[in-house]
């Protein structure tokens, strides 16, 4: 609940905050999901190279890290993305007045 609360204000607030947040939220996606395909990769080797041994060494946590860091870059999409949306609803309104 708090969180819709904070998404309500967010995307009805100013307009500068609502920037301000997209470009923090396009930074969040950029620094989560910078090198993410290629850590998965290199983690899915390791674990079929060495199996068990891998897994058991750190390799499933690591897995499960990378899918959260997956999570967490969504998230920033997603805040983005409603970011961008509620501004562009701004533009065409204040273009159609």
């Amino acid at each position: 609940m708090a969180l819709l609360k904070l998404l309500n204000r967010l995307f009805h607030g100013p307009g500068w905050l609502t920037f301000v947040v997209m470009g923090i939220a396009a930074g969040g996606v950029t620094l989560c999901s910078l090198n993410l395909l290629s850590l998965f990769q290199a983690n899915f080797n390791l674990l079929a190279t060495y199996g068990a041994m891998a897994a058991f060494d750190g390799g499933i946590l690591q897995l499960v890290e990378l899918i959260l860091w997956g999570y967490l870059a969504l998230a920033f999409y997603v805040v983005f993305k409603g970011c961008l949306d509620v501004l562009l609803v701004r533009i065409h309104k204040a273009r159609d007045r």
